[in-house]
């Protein structure tokens, strides 16, 4: 339209800004936040509510899958979808522990007492859920700076807002949202002479959704319903690779048998070359470079 209007009610100042001198406050559309976030301990700073949006998203992108993101400064740095809650928060930290540190987790589900010992192993500044057990919330009230948010679900929830728009200098850019259907990847192109396994194809999903809630340049890598690697922010896509591999390696994560997806297309082979050398079995991008052949 000629005109575009953005209102949204003022649901609670926050701490501050995005730095101290700043001054911050949430608003929401449609009741949204009121609805959907309850403060149990500590009050949310603006970057919290970055944060957890990010985990949240990704961890709630898999219908009732046990799901848990780990994410710092809005990017994942571990993910896993297990049997039961506690084995995907094991899992989605051996990714990046270094990093898990101080960071918002999104946990799928209702955080009980096994899974709320194992968080405060480390210092966590977020754990957002869709709820808590008594016990659990005891027991992370142990922890004087940690914060907790939930939503008094069975599961997360999201809006899903039909449009997002990011402020520029002068105004605002506006669009429909982004989102990635289920189907995706069953209906995605096979390239390959041989077929993907089921696992494979669940860890493409999970490595296609993952990297499509990720900050551009970036290759996420996910094995057994984990992500055992993610370069993200990069201003090239083969050094998102690398940078992944580097730091899997560090970790002591193998990614042979894993799948890689990336959130645009490879502009060239040497991403391609470098996952062959790694051990990567599988790997879904949307395709649309002029080397497509080639890639």
């Amino acid at each position: 339209g000629e005109y575009q209007f953005i209102t949204g009610k003022k649901v609670f100042q926050t701490r501050y800004g995005e730095n101290p001198h700043q001054q911050g406050a949430l608003y929401e559309f449609d009741s949204h936040f009121t609805k959907n976030f309850k403060q149990l301990k500590g009050e949310a700073s603006f970057n919290n509510i970055n944060d957890v949006n990010g985990a949240l998203k990704i961890a709630s992108s898999f219908g009732d899958d046990n799901a848990v993101c780990i994410s710092k400064h809005g990017n994942p740095c571990g993910f896993a979808i297990k049997d039961n809650l506690l084995d995907a928060y094991v899992e989605a930290l051996k990714c990046d522990p270094i990093s898990a540190f101080g960071g918002v987790v999104a946990v799928n589900g209702v955080v009980d007492l096994d899974l709320a010992i194992k968080m405060n192993e480390i210092f966590l500044e977020v754990v957002y859920a869709a709820d808590f057990t008594a016990e659990a919330e005891q027991e992370l009230n142990k922890k004087k700076r940690i914060k907790l948010f939930k939503q008094g679900t069975a599961k997360l929830e999201l809006s899903n807002d039909a449009f997002n728009f990011k402020i520029v200098d002068g105004g605002f850019v506006y669009q429909d949202s982004d989102k990635i259907e289920d189907d995706e990847v069953e209906k995605s192109e096979l390239k390959s002479t041989r077929e993907a396994s089921t696992q494979e194809k669940k860890d493409m999903e999970i490595a296609y959704k993952v990297a499509s809630l990720t900050k551009s340049n970036c290759v996420v890598y996910v094995k057994n319903s984990a992500m055992v690697a993610v370069g993200m922010g990069m201003t090239s896509r083969v050094d998102a690779a690398q940078c992944a591999l580097k730091k899997a390696k560090e970790m002591g994560l193998d990614v042979s048998g894993s799948a890689m997806a990336s959130e645009a297309f490879f502009p060239f082979r040497d991403s391609i070359d470098a996952a062959a050398s790694a051990g990567v079995s599988a790997i879904i991008e949307p395709g649309g470079s002029i080397r497509d052949d080639e890639v």
